[in-house]
């Protein structure tokens, strides 16, 4: 009876103690853009509990997009990770920072049809866009003309909507090529579609993915958005030596199931990761540059109205 008695207390201890230090973590709202390999990092964060070891509770929230920023500035999440459209918002006057940069590059490739092998074999065609003056858009002219095609002249740009459309618009014909993300360009190749570029060999001044924060956030609290960049830092760089592990996320988080598709996703996305951590003034501005043309801004933005690294400096132990 005494034993009985010995092993329910324990038990209620353990479970009571186990309340309470739950009950220590601090909750926050994270909005990722969509479950795909861009986000996989945070999703290995959370599971291996690299979060928690920082006192921290989080909950991954899909929100496509700039939409996430009305929800971030509102007070609905805490963070977000559509990078660009953080940058964007800064730029506008919103009062965001973004103070993480998964990578520093554009993740986009150009894949046009299995006839074409050159990007000078596109003069005469159409190639697809998302929409006038986005990202996609800038980033297509760009690589056309750093190969002497001029846009909308020797080259048909053809808005057609988002990935899905642009995939089939390509697949029937209708364009010869466009842009595309992990892992629809790596799925097409398979197919005999044909890899012209990556953008990030054209436009070194784009991040895909990262952290945003409201100003009131930075200035209220601190120690969170230190604890919180702390430990996406961290995984961030476990995700990019632990490639057997992070081949698994991609087929049970992403939804990749051929495990041969899912190395060549996962090779590709670590072959990109931003491995500077903090990123300089001239890739700031360039980045502010670039969305300044895609916005119609004319106006100067300084790299500070914009990003604040200070919390990745203070996590890599740049800053004490």
């Amino acid at each position: 009876m005494i034993n009985r008695t010995i092993a329910a207390l324990t038990f209620f201890l353990l479970v009571v103690g186990s309340s309470q230090a739950l009950g220590q973590l601090k909750k926050i709202r994270f909005s990722v853009s969509s479950i795909s390999v861009t986000e996989i990092a945070y999703k290995m964060a959370q599971l291996k509990g690299f979060y928690r070891d920082e006192g921290l509770e989080v909950e991954m929230i899909v929100i496509r997009g700039a939409i996430g920023i009305p929800a971030l500035v509102g007070g609905s999440v805490d963070y977000a990770s559509a990078a660009g459209a953080v940058i964007a918002a800064a730029m506008r006057g919103i009062g965001v920072k973004l103070v993480l940069v998964v990578s520093s590059r554009p993740q986009f490739d150009l894949v046009a049809l299995p006839e074409i092998k050159s990007i000078q074999q596109l003069k005469g065609k159409s190639v697809g866009i998302s929409s006038r003056g986005g990202a996609v858009d800038l980033l297509t002219q760009t690589i056309l003309t750093q190969n002497g095609l001029t846009p909308h002249k020797d080259v048909n740009l053809l808005v057609i909507g988002i990935p899905q459309e642009m995939m089939l618009a390509l697949k029937t014909g209708r364009i010869a090529a466009a842009l595309f993300t992990p892992p629809r360009p790596l799925i097409l190749g398979r197919e005999g579609f044909t890899k012209l570029a990556y953008a990030g060999d054209y436009m070194s001044h784009y991040p895909t993915g990262g952290i945003g924060t409201t100003d009131e956030k930075i200035k209220t609290h601190p120690a969170e958005v230190l604890s919180f960049i702390r430990a996406s830092q961290r995984v961030l760089n476990h995700y990019a030596h632990t490639r057997a592990e992070a081949i698994e996320l991609v087929i049970s988080y992403v939804g990749i199931k051929d495990p041969t598709l899912a190395a060549e996703v996962y090779d590709l996305h670590a072959s990109r990761l931003n491995t500077v951590g903090v990123l300089d003034e001239t890739w700031m501005r360039g980045a502010i540059d670039f969305t300044k043309k895609s916005l119609g801004v004319t106006k100067e933005v300084p790299p500070s109205q914009v990003f604040n690294f200070s919390f990745v400096e203070k996590a890599m132990g740049r800053v004490k």
